[in-house]
């Protein structure tokens, strides 16, 4: 090889899948996100909730 020249590796993804496939990873997701929002318990909503909550009132006391 030349000295100076560089040789660039281009890495691109794969084409868009088919609409099938497309399709069950959307599946997929809303299952993944179904099953999270029912396994976890009450308190721990609550909790998070009370965290934004605490966090929006610091945001308006800094305005």
């Amino acid at each position: 090889m030349p000295c100076g020249e560089e040789r660039v590796r281009v890495v691109s993804y794969p084409a868009k899948g088919s609409r099938i496939l497309r399709t069950v990873g959307i599946v997929l997701i809303v299952l993944g996100v179904v099953l999270i929002v029912l396994c976890v318990p009450l308190w721990a909503w609550l909790s998070l909730i009370g965290a934004m909550l605490i966090l929006a009132g610091l945001l308006l006391l800094r305005r």
